[in-house]
């Protein structure tokens, strides 16, 4: 059964921006950081779609995962789906079981970095330490901005109508932690329809939107959604500079973002 093309939207921001934050994990994670220190290997992932398949592969290497779309021939491990709304549902914490090929001996830790993504979706209350929040809040805004760019490049129409009215502009995301005022931060940017990702302070323009989180606590709340984006304004967790329309505009794909990846 072929998917809906929501579906394969879906499935293709999980690709293109989930996915490449296993580096996150794998840079900022002690367990994993030392479980994939000298791992190396390739390994498929994805759906059978009618008589397509839907699919990128994950290169580890000494540390560092690489993610390309689309299938590799002779893949170290392969898990396929039967269909893509199943691959999606078990990305989203739900339960849903690929067939697997290849080397059985890099399953565990391939899981392990996959069932790691799930920190974004960890409830606040569940956090053990700050190094978990920390790295819950890295992840989500490295996720959200890079599927924001996604989401433009992947063809939806009101997003490609919202980058196509704007020149060049710069939204900047921060999070504030034990004064130092970037200790996590990411930009989207977009150019005349053209969109891109970006981590850390963008130095070449001032930002047309700062999004400026206060505390890791206070973006927790918001990002957790314990807390609606203006609420949280209100609450002081996070204020906003510059257009407060483009502001609210992005915010609203940014929740429309989340729902379709959790």
């Amino acid at each position: 059964m072929s998917a809906s093309p929501q579906e394969i939207m879906t499935a293709k921001l999980f690709f293109n921006a989930a996915f490449p934050t296993m580096q996150v994990l794998l840079d900022d994670d002690p367990k994993l950081h030392k479980k994939f220190q000298h791992f190396r290997g390739t390994v498929q992932f994805g759906a059978k779609n009618g008589g397509d398949l839907l699919c990128c592969h994950l290169i580890f290497h000494d540390g560092t995962v690489k993610v390309v779309q689309g299938p590799l021939e002779n893949a170290d491990l392969s898990l396929t789906f039967s269909e893509v709304n199943k691959m999606n549902t078990l990305l989203k914490g739900g339960l849903a079981l690929p067939s697997i090929k290849g080397k059985l001996s890099m399953l565990p830790p391939v899981l392990s970095v996959l069932l790691g993504l799930k920190i974004m979706t960890k409830a606040n209350d569940k956090l053990k330490n700050d190094a978990e929040k920390a790295l819950k809040v890295k992840s989500s805004l490295y996720m959200i901005t890079r599927a924001l760019s996604q989401y433009n490049k992947l063809g939806a129409p009101d997003m490609q109508a919202f980058c196509r009215r704007q020149p060049d502009r710069i939204y900047q995301f921060r999070v504030e932690h034990e004064g130092d005022p970037a200790y996590i931060a990411c930009y989207f940017r977009v150019k005349a329809g053209q969109s891109k990702s970006g981590h850390g302070i963008y130095t070449r323009r001032s930002p047309f939107v700062l999004f400026r989180f206060l505390s890791i606590d206070g973006a927790l709340k918001v990002l957790g959604k314990e807390c609606e984006f203006v609420e949280g304004v209100e609450k002081g967790y996070v204020e906003t500079v510059g257009s407060p329309e483009y502001a609210c505009s992005l915010n609203d794909y940014m929740a429309l973002l989340q729902g379709m990846l959790t």
